[in-house]
């Protein structure tokens, strides 16, 4: 039984040696991490006892899938050896998408080896070394790096960068190569990108000779794109503001996408005269308050405002304000102009039942006082501008008829005090005057002989005199005749500097009066004005426009040919108008009330004459075609210049006249 044995264990044996005669022998280790693109060589030996012939392969194996890379069919005699070394490039076009986890599996016949395992991979690792991260627009930004694969070796390949905006259209693309593993990225932004943080998406990648992707590496790095100011602009809480308000003006810093940035600015604000009015340090966005003085005359303001290198200017208009502020103190009306421009409107005052248009001139600021009255008794005085009730009071009134007349001055308190303190001052000037047999001009008329009077009255002209033998008086409530007047209206516009400076002005004022009375002219003074009224009662003619029209035009010429000898020049204005008055005289004064508003449109005028004589349209519709003229418009007030008249011989003649007596 033991041999039946010894016997079937000898056979098996001789059986089974052929099949374990060949081994495998792996002769070096892989290395531990290879990246697509590289080539894998392992050398091994295949060793058979007997004489073999089989196939011999290689599979790579990775995370358990697993594709034939080598197959031969190998002769190996007994007692041989055979070495073998087969390539394994890590292509995508040979071993697929295998990566990770690896080994290759040797077999030939029915022996088999597997290496040690290895990993395969794809991926790039990168590194940026740009620092900076805060950039501005259109400023040139560049991104410096490193790109390395995972096995060590520098990569030679391509990157693409993507900048990526919210409007994923706006998105800027950048690409270049990689060489010895370094690479540089330059690019700017545009000029209105938007401040804020935005990601970089890079990618690197290597290809192989077929033009597939090998390896790969990608890197999400952040920028800031900061705020530029982009320009300045000025606010205005309102750019038409009255005199007296308050003006709100602020700047604003813009940025690139027009943003607000927080800053500084300086903020000037400047008159129309370019005299800084206020200067100031500020934050942009907040207000700077600036109240404007309530006498502050119409005009364009300028507000220049500097930021970060930015200027930026702008107006703002100052507004005309026609406004006066009346009170009722006793039996005196007083009506202050408070606006800041000239106030030259009629105002309504009903005393009783009875209305009275009272014909207002006031300069910025300046006051004037009426006395009212009435048959005695108490009435409720009420004072109308603009259809708005404006002072409103029952006074005690006393007097003969209902009427408004302009006082030159006004006693406010202690009235018997300061009537015998000036009566007293009045005597002892008197004295003075009559001891030193000096002449005032004061109420003197130069040529009185010629008046033919002996009673003469004076017309006042802002605290100046001069002699008048026909004189007018203005009075708002009368009976009398209707009559068509011409009436000249001649405005000093400087009669306070005139008076300051000591000049003979008043000479020429009184030449005036003697030349228009020569022509049978009343003469009314109001302030700066002189009206010489050409009444029908008085000239015997109801023709009376050309003659006013040649006085107007002389008048010019002597104030124009005193101008040009004079230290102290006149500033004047002349106009001409038509209109209708209701006449009477009581002993040789010569009252009259304005109808509808020849007065102040007269008023209007010459005030805005400037130094010419500017007629009505009604008056030179009167003269027909004895003249040409010229239209004139200024701050809406229409006049006409005289251009041509058909005789003038007579005016060149008096003005002859006139500079001999002067040079006299």
């Amino acid at each position: 039984m033991k041999k039946e044995i010894l016997l079937t264990i000898f056979l098996f044996a001789i059986l089974l040696f052929p099949l374990i005669s060949a081994e495998i022998v792996i002769n070096e280790a892989p290395k531990s991490l290879y990246n697509f693109g590289d080539i894998i060589s392992i050398p091994i030996k295949i060793t058979s006892l007997a004489e073999s012939g089989e196939i011999f392969t290689m599979n790579l194996i990775c995370e358990g899938v697993q594709t034939e890379i080598h197959k031969e069919y190998l002769f190996i005699q007994a007692g041989g050896v055979e070495a073998r070394n087969p390539p394994v490039p890590l292509m995508k076009n040979f071993i697929g998408d295998l990566k990770g986890n690896c080994r290759i599996k040797y077999s030939f016949g029915s022996e088999t080896k597997l290496t040690n395992e290895f990993i395969i991979s794809d991926l790039i690792n990168l590194n940026i070394n740009t620092k900076e991260k805060n950039f501005a627009p259109e400023q040139q930004i560049t991104i410096d790096g490193n790109a390395i694969k995972e096995n060590g070796e520098n990569v030679n390949g391509f990157v693409n960068m993507e900048f990526v905006q919210n409007n994923e259209s706006e998105n800027i693309f950048v690409s270049d190569t990689v060489r010895n593993g370094t690479f540089s990225l330059k690019f700017s932004v545009p000029k209105n990108t938007a401040s804020g943080r935005y990601p970089l998406k890079i990618n690197v990648y290597e290809k192989d000779s077929k033009g597939e992707t090998t390896n790969s590496g990608f890197y999400n790095y952040n920028i800031f794109i900061t705020q530029i100011p982009a320009n300045l602009e000025i606010i205005f809480d309102n750019k038409e503001i009255e005199p007296g308000e308050i003006i709100k003006v602020k700047a604003v810093l813009h940025d690139q996408t027009g943003e607000q940035i927080s800053s500084m600015a300086r903020i000037t604000i400047l008159n129309d005269n370019e005299k800084i009015i206020e200067q100031k340090e500020i934050a942009t966005d907040e207000f700077l308050e600036l109240q404007i003085p309530s006498s502050t005359p119409p005009a364009d303001w300028k507000v220049m405002a500097s930021s970060n290198g930015f200027e930026s200017n702008s107006n703002f208009a100052i507004k005309a304000v026609e406004k006066i502020n009346t009170e009722i103190i006793n039996k005196t009306l007083i009506i202050t102009n408070i606006g800041n421009v000239l106030y030259n409107h009629a105002v309504l005052v009903k005393i009783g039942e009875h209305p009275l248009n009272l014909d207002v001139l006031l300069d910025v600021g300046e006051s004037k006082k009426y006395l009212l009255s009435a048959p005695d008794g108490e009435y409720a005085v009420d004072v109308v501008v603009n259809g708005i009730s404006n002072a409103n009071q029952n006074v005690l009134l006393t007097g003969k008829t209902i009427e408004i007349q302009e006082s030159g001055f006004i006693l406010e308190n202690n009235t018997i005090i300061w009537v015998l303190v000036i009566l007293v001052l009045g005597f002892i000037g008197l004295r003075l005057f009559k001891r030193r047999h000096k002449r005032s001009y004061f109420g003197y008329a130069p040529n009185a002989k010629s008046f033919g009077e002996s009673k003469k009255e004076t017309v006042q002209l802002k605290k100046s005199s001069v002699v008048a033998r026909n004189k007018a008086e203005l009075s708002l409530s009368i009976k009398g005749d209707q009559q068509d007047v011409s009436m000249i209206c001649l405005r000093i516009k400087n009669i306070d500097k005139l008076k300051q400076s000591k000049t003979d002005y008043e000479k020429v004022l009184q030449e005036i009066v003697n030349l228009a009375e020569e022509q049978k002219a009343y003469v009314y003074g109001a302030q700066e004005n002189i009206f010489l009224i050409y009444a029908p009662v008085k000239t015997r003619t109801f023709r009376n426009e050309k003659t006013a029209m040649e006085i107007a035009q002389k008048i010019e010429k002597i104030i124009s040919s005193y101008n040009k000898l004079a230290r102290e020049k006149i500033f004047f204005g002349i106009s001409v108008n038509h209109g209708t008055i209701i006449a009477s005289s009581e002993g040789n004064i010569f009252k009259f009330m304005s109808l509808g508003t020849l007065m102040n449109a007269s008023k209007k005028l010459a005030s805005v004459s400037d130094g010419e004589v500017l007629l009505s349209d009604k008056i030179r519709e009167k003269l027909g075609a004895e003249i040409k003229t010229q239209k004139k418009e200024t701050s809406g007030v229409v006049g006409y210049a005289i251009r041509e008249v058909r005789d003038d011989e007579k005016s060149k003649e008096f003005i002859r006249r006139f500079m001999q007596r002067m040079e006299k």
